[in-house]
């Protein structure tokens, strides 16, 4: 690997996916094992912070009665929003796809008719034709 690493494959570095040539070009060039040792440090530092957040936030807060559920009415309001938001559009999608496949149903049906219909086949045509020549040829020659 001739180039330093790109940030999408530093970024798959960091949840774990790494080819063999990049993790040999992490150990070999000091830039690319700085950038990935100071992401590490970040993270770490992040994940240590989070933690003790959670942590001072254990403590239980009384309830007020009929309050607790309100904090979280705007998200299930906004889910709802969002469920009806994709469900329409999904729905006329599979309509317009029904009605494409019905239209392209009763044109092959049409077609198979046609077919069916016809007194000889399309491959028969040839022959029907040299029939029709020679028959018109001997009333001719009578």
């Amino acid at each position: 690997m001739n180039s330093h690493l790109s940030p999408q494959q530093i970024a798959k570095w960091m949840i774990g996916e790494r080819a063999p040539s990049e993790e040999q070009h992490v150990r070999d060039c000091p830039q690319c094992g700085a950038e990935i040792a100071r992401l590490q440090s970040a993270l770490a530092a992040f994940g240590g912070a989070v933690r003790d957040w959670s942590e001072r936030q254990t403590v239980v807060k009384p309830v007020r009665e009929g309050r607790g559920v309100r904090p979280f009415r705007w998200v299930w309001v906004a889910a709802g929003a969002l469920l009806l938001a994709t469900a329409v559009p999904i729905h006329k999608l599979e309509q317009r796809r029904e009605l494409e496949r019905a239209r392209a149903d009763a044109l092959l049906m049409e077609q198979v008719d046609i077919e069916v219909s016809r007194a000889i086949a399309t491959p028969m045509e040839p022959l029907a034709k040299l029939m029709t020549l020679d028959e018109s040829n001997e009333t001719t020659s009578h």
